[in-house]
């Protein structure tokens, strides 16, 4: 067995049995969105049961489709590629299954016997069928590993290139007390201010917004109490981009303020806002592209409405730190 992580190589094409292309989306369930462009798989380290000359595992992640990896054969072959997180995965499209059939994906978190026991999606079939290409629904099956096993036959596994779109599940939050009938979530996980209110919109209700002194003093003391955290916390503050206003994302009214500096500082000139994780949890204007961690609710508003929001770069990007 090897394992190679991320190489970027580029090597010619030889006539095997051959997975071209390999594209994994993640499931899309309400309040989970799958829709970044990010290629996580380039992340990961791929494994495979063994390897031809010097066709490393990791050339099937690698992002170039002119390069590949290769077993050297045998009963039982295999590829797996671990990814940094544990996805939900939705679909599993194939190029060129014409080589395939009684190829098993597998998906899940188990490591035990190379991985090659956690539960299957498929097995792919391409018998009585002219088929080239294939998508398999696995419908949000969850996993951290994704293999290629072939039970049966001995002939080599080659991968040209696997490609995993999509966010991952959300990891355990520090779960704060309850405040003031709210519950806070601080989360230690690194994102700018756009995908914090996201993930927070997902998973939670929203980011932190802070109505009065009490709610204020009582933050206080509960941030101080956790180690290891970013100097600056993101919560749902945000600027109006046509003045000077700021307001919460929840909805609640701008009925108190603790600014370090003061809403007008020039510096930085910025609409995002995050509290500090000392100096008693002064707000801050900071640049909407750092890298925090951040504090969402759990309990939606009742009767309140949120402040839309629409990221033109959802689509093609998470900016969040793997």
């Amino acid at each position: 067995m090897t394992e190679s992580c991320g190489k970027k190589t580029r090597i010619g094409y030889h006539n095997f049995d051959v997975i071209k292309s390999i594209v994994i989306h993640l499931w899309n369930t309400p309040g989970l969105s799958a829709s970044s462009d990010i290629n996580v798989a380039s992340y990961g380290c791929a494994t495979q049961s063994s390897t031809a000359e010097n066709y490393e595992p990791s050339r099937a992640i690698d992002e170039n489709i002119n390069s590949y990896s290769l077993t050297n054969g045998g009963s039982q072959q295999w590829w797996r590629v671990q990814l940094a997180h544990v996805y939900k995965v939705a679909e599993i499209k194939v190029n060129e299954i014409s080589t395939l059939d009684g190829v098993e994906i597998l998906i899940g978190n188990s490591p035990e016997n190379n991985s090659n026991v956690n539960p299957r999606c498929v097995i792919i079939s391409n018998k009585n069928s002219d088929q080239v290409n294939a998508t398999f629904q696995c419908r949000g099956m969850e996993g951290r590993f994704i293999n290629f096993y072939k039970p049966c036959g001995t002939s080599k596994l080659k991968l040209h290139e696997v490609e995993v779109f999509g966010e991952c599940m959300p990891p355990p939050p520090l779960r704060l007390k309850e405040v003031t009938g709210r519950t806070f979530i601080l989360v230690k996980k690194k994102l700018c201010w756009s995908d914090a209110l996201l993930y927070c919109r997902d998973f939670h209700s929203d980011l932190l917004s802070i109505r009065d002194t009490a709610e204020q003093e009582k933050m206080n003391g509960l941030i101080k109490g956790f180690p290891n955290v970013t100097s600056q916390l993101w919560v749902g503050l945000r600027r109006s981009t046509l003045g000077s206003s700021w307001f919460w994302m929840t909805g609640d009214p701008m009925t108190f303020t603790q600014w370090e500096h003061g809403p007008m500082s020039s510096y930085p000139p910025s609409p995002c806002g995050s509290v500090a994780s000392m100096n008693a949890s002064a707000w801050s204007r900071r640049y909407c592209d750092e890298h925090l961690y951040f504090i969402c609710l759990t309990d939606p508003a009742e009767n309140m409405k949120k402040v839309r929001f629409f990221s033109s770069t959802r689509v093609q990007t998470i900016c969040g730190t793997l």
